[in-house]
């Protein structure tokens, strides 16, 4: 396999992955983004929203995590019981709305 060096002339091959990060200014919900450019102009644009997810998925799986907790601690004691007529509502609701084209 030949790699194509083309765009890199005079630049020396161990340098040209370096990259120079900004700031860039966000918009009026404080969400900045990140562009990293490259040796010869290239650049990347990072959302602050991707980071904002990032961080409410990290919330959301601690939350996740500390409820998964509690209902180990009562299924040990032996205190743990399904309302059956809730889970079965639910499992129809979900299956209605995902054949609609949707889901909840």
């Amino acid at each position: 396999m030949k790699i194509q060096n083309d765009g890199l002339q005079g630049t020396n091959p161990l340098e040209s992955g370096r990259t120079q990060a900004t700031q860039q200014p966000g918009g009026t919900n404080g969400l900045t983004g990140q562009t990293i450019a490259g040796h010869e102009g290239d650049s990347v644009q990072i959302s602050g929203i991707s980071k904002h997810l990032a961080e409410s998925n990290a919330l959301d799986s601690s939350q996740r995590e500390n409820r998964v907790a509690q209902l180990a601690a009562l299924y040990a004691k032996g205190n743990y019981h399904v309302d059956a007529a809730k889970l079965s509502g639910k499992l129809v609701s979900n299956s209605v709305a995902a054949g609609e084209g949707g889901s909840k």
